[in-house]
């Protein structure tokens, strides 16, 4: 029996608490303060180890779509060339993308007639005006689209250099006058001359393996190179 005022157990024949003298109800009372059962279910380790999981599973994710969408990461086809984001004949090719493409012509070498590219086709006097103008850009410092125009074959191609180590000063002054020759005349130019127009000549295709070469060095390297050697 026990008290329902203090819970003090007493006889169970009492009538009165033996502590507090108050009067005790007929009938056996549970204690105040009785036990509560083990709940059952997943221990906080547990817990912290699943939340976890799945944190880690949502920033892995997050990372491969970013890099799947990223235009700076171009893929490699089954030719073994870099094959870029879409390009189309509108909008240009983006500077950036300059590099990959001539690693595509170093890899592919520049007897080829044309080459696909981005999703558009490129014939090698377009790839010698976007090279140019690219090497440029990055001279300069500049950013944006090379438009991707039509140009013409040269009349009469020709060069008597055929090995040559070309410092960065006489290939980037090649490439303004590669291109801006192009734009004035509207095809390839027969030639061009290292260090002075005409005086010693490069071919204008050896000069696309030239431009090549030097952009796919930028490309491992961030920079252009001090020199380049040909063929």
């Amino acid at each position: 029996m026990y008290c329902p005022k203090c819970g003090e157990e007493n006889d169970e024949k009492a009538k009165f608490c033996e502590k507090c003298g108050s009067k005790l109800k007929t009938g056996p009372l549970a204690p105040k303060h009785t036990p509560q059962p083990e709940k059952k279910g997943w221990s906080t380790t547990n817990k912290v180890l699943i939340i976890g999981c799945v944190i880690l599973i949502v920033v892995l994710g997050v990372m491969v779509g970013l890099l799947l969408k990223s235009n700076s990461i171009p893929t490699i086809g089954t030719n073994n060339t870099i094959q870029p984001t879409t390009i189309t004949q509108s909008t240009g090719i983006p500077l950036s993308q300059v590099p990959n493409l001539a690693q595509s012509i170093t890899l592919s070498g520049v007897g080829f007639s044309s080459i696909k590219f981005g999703g558009v086709t490129l014939d090698k006097n377009q790839c010698l005006y976007i090279t140019a103008r690219a090497i440029v850009m990055l001279n300069n410092g500049e950013t944006g689209n090379i438009p991707i125009s039509q140009y013409g074959n040269p009349n009469n191609p020709y060069g008597t250099v055929t090995s040559a180590t070309i410092a960065k000063g006489d290939y980037v002054s090649m490439a303004q006058r590669t291109y801006t020759w192009m734009d004035a005349n509207g095809r390839a130019p027969n030639y061009l001359g290292i260090k002075n127009p005409g005086q010693p000549e490069l071919a204008p295709y050896d000069t696309l393996n030239l431009y090549s070469k030097v952009l796919t060095a930028y490309k491992n390297s961030g920079q252009l190179p001090a020199s380049i050697q040909i063929p």
